[in-house]
């Protein structure tokens, strides 16, 4: 009878806690915003909102690839740098081809298709560490993140790539129906990878072995290949990233994208996805990129110093990692 008794009180507990973690981003994301239009007038302008979309757009990008890598029971510490070692290799292409005059459109799209083969080279490394060699996933891309940054520092001399024509900053400050060109790419990209993950059978695979390697495995999935797919995708969008930024600041810059793959973590635990794989949503994260660059907004708006925005960063980080442990923790006592 005690059993009996007490077992609806810990599934009462337990549910509550992972709908915290599933759905409370919504809640607190609507909180903030609507809470924001209401204190601070300056936040509600047209043109706040706009440099909101813009902003977050290559976070926002990054943290859709680094959601399969979470999902998958791993992460990507080495998208930065990938994003940086893109900006670096677009630019160099573009300037070479372009020289003095303003780039055309094969010469852009040279300077695209190198960016983006870029962060496939580093993708095909790192899914190769891990999936073939079974390098923890750490490990793997905090070395090829750390040997990336050296490489473009070596090679541009830790000086930013001057010279890509003017007309490629369309693509990083350019607007289409008044919305910002970076925004519309963080679309496209949210959009795809968001398919990819809930409606083909590869997004159904990523989730088995963050679940389960093992028992994905014995159901006939090729884990290996999974895996090195997964980390293509994440340093592809990381690529994408890069290139976005060329188009923000006319240069390839080896030291851009500082950070920035913590920022991405942060947004997908934030976005309620778990650390321990086979959890989460895309559309959360596209949530807590946003919750993420309302609350630096906000921040910015009422004066306070920017060092105080990676504070509240790691706090929101840390609520969201503690709720999500309390729901590993109910799901366990249940079993």
């Amino acid at each position: 009878m005690a059993t009996v008794s007490t077992s609806p009180r810990r599934l009462t507990t337990g549910s509550m806690v992972e709908a915290a973690r599933d759905y409370g981003i919504y809640f607190v994301f609507l909180l903030v915003f609507f809470g924001m239009c209401l204190v601070e007038p300056k936040f509600r302008t047209e043109g706040n909102l706009i440099n909101l979309l813009r902003q977050n757009a290559v976070i926002g990008i990054m943290a859709c690839g680094m959601t399969f890598a979470i999902l998958l029971g791993g992460l990507d510490l080495s998208v930065g740098a990938v994003a940086a070692a893109s900006s670096v290799v677009c630019a160099q292409v573009i300037i070479q081809l372009a020289g003095e005059g303003s780039a055309n459109r094969w010469e852009i799209v040279a300077g695209v298709i190198a960016g983006i083969l870029v962060g496939l080279l580093v993708g095909l490394i790192n899914g190769f560490l891990i999936a073939w060699i079974g390098v923890n996933p750490f490990v793997s891309t905090l070395g090829t993140m750390t040997i990336l940054r050296g490489l473009l520092y070596v090679w541009t001399n830790a000086t930013p790539l001057f010279g890509v024509p003017l007309s490629f900053t369309k693509v990083g400050l350019g607007s289409t129906f008044r919305i910002p060109n970076p925004f519309w790419i963080f679309l496209g990209v949210a959009i795809a990878t968001t398919i990819l993950l809930s409606r083909m059978r590869f997004g159904h695979y990523v989730y088995a072995i963050g679940g389960n390697a093992v028992a994905a495995a014995r159901m006939g999935i090729d884990v290996r290949r999974v895996k090195l797919l997964v980390y293509v995708i994440t340093s592809v969008c990381a690529a994408i990233a890069g290139i976005i930024l060329v188009g923000q600041t006319a240069t390839g810059q080896p030291a851009g994208a500082l950070n920035y793959e913590l920022t991405a973590i942060a947004a997908v635990i934030v976005g309620g996805a778990s650390l321990s794989g086979g959890q989460g949503r895309m559309t959360g994260t596209i949530v807590g990129v946003f919750l993420l660059g309302v609350v630096s907004n906000a921040l910015n708006l009422f004066g306070v110093s920017p060092f105080w925005q990676p504070v509240a960063t790691g706090i929101i980080l840390v609520i969201a990692v503690a709720v999500d442990s309390l729901a590993a923790k109910s799901t366990r006592n249940q079993v």
